[in-house]
């Protein structure tokens, strides 16, 4: 696998280089990165075409496992409910059944971002991405428990430190799939990355919100532009600021 923290012999507007296309992450820790939020949410907007049926095929994908999980765990309560067994073993299962649901649902749905890059980048995109990234399921949920822990506790302290890290660890699961890092080095990255641009960063962030509000309001069709719009953005964001490996642009 090509080295993560290489220098990049070529910006973004050179095309594809050895190692990755966009930023690099030595650049993004040091701050030596541009991202203009706003540009890039119309570049992705502009690029839209071609990624709203996959996007969505691929979030249908997404609920179908959580529903099939879902009834699985159901009649299994039932079958037990039914041959007496005690509410304590219920709810032991129903425990197991949340950090099951926790553990697939994340390489799943940050797989939907690879989407966008692939995309972005005009290469072939399958909704089938979204199977092929639980060989870092664990990685994902350590990272998903550490950056939980330190939220919850920085809401507790002000409150303010808590929606700090909310926004600051917004690229520790991404960097884990696109770029098999471990999750501390993840979470530590995108925390120093996103701390330079922590308020633009807000902003973007904010707006993307206020655009999916918008699109529920006509009984949400306008999300069958909005969440793909979104996603895209995100991950062009994401490009600029770290670059994307070869590896995961690879047909």
């Amino acid at each position: 696998m090509a080295d993560i923290y290489a220098t990049p012999g070529a910006d973004l507007a050179q095309g594809i280089e050895a190692d990755r296309i966009g930023g690099n992450i030595d650049d993004a820790v040091a701050g030596d990165f541009q991202v203009n939020m706003l540009e890039t949410l119309g570049e992705a907007w502009r690029g839209l075409g071609g990624f709203k049926l996959k996007c969505h095929i691929a979030l249908l994908l997404y609920f179908l496992v959580f529903i099939g999980v879902g009834i699985a765990f159901g009649v299994l309560t039932l079958v037990l409910e039914q041959t007496g067994a005690d509410q304590s073993v219920i709810g032991v299962l129903s425990v197991v059944f949340q950090i099951v649901i926790t553990v697939v649902a994340l390489p799943m749905g940050f797989a939907i971002m690879i989407m966008a890059m692939r995309h972005a980048n005009r290469k072939s995109v399958s909704a089938g991405e979204i199977f092929r990234h639980f060989d870092v399921i664990g990685s994902l949920f350590v990272a998903y428990l550490i950056q939980t822990i330190f939220v919850i506790i920085g809401l507790l302290l002000l409150v303010l430190p808590g929606i700090y890290l909310m926004f600051a660890y917004m690229y520790a699961m991404p960097l884990i799939v696109e770029k098999k890092m471990g999750p501390w080095q993840a979470l530590e990255t995108s925390r120093k990355t996103l701390t330079r641009v922590w308020f633009r960063f807000f902003g973007f962030m904010l707006l993307i919100t206020l655009i999916n509000l918008l699109g529920v309001i006509p009984i949400g069709l306008g999300m069958i532009w909005t969440i793909p719009w979104s996603v895209l953005a995100m991950a062009m964001v994401y490009q600029k600021i770290y670059g994307v490996e070869a590896h995961t642009l690879a047909d």
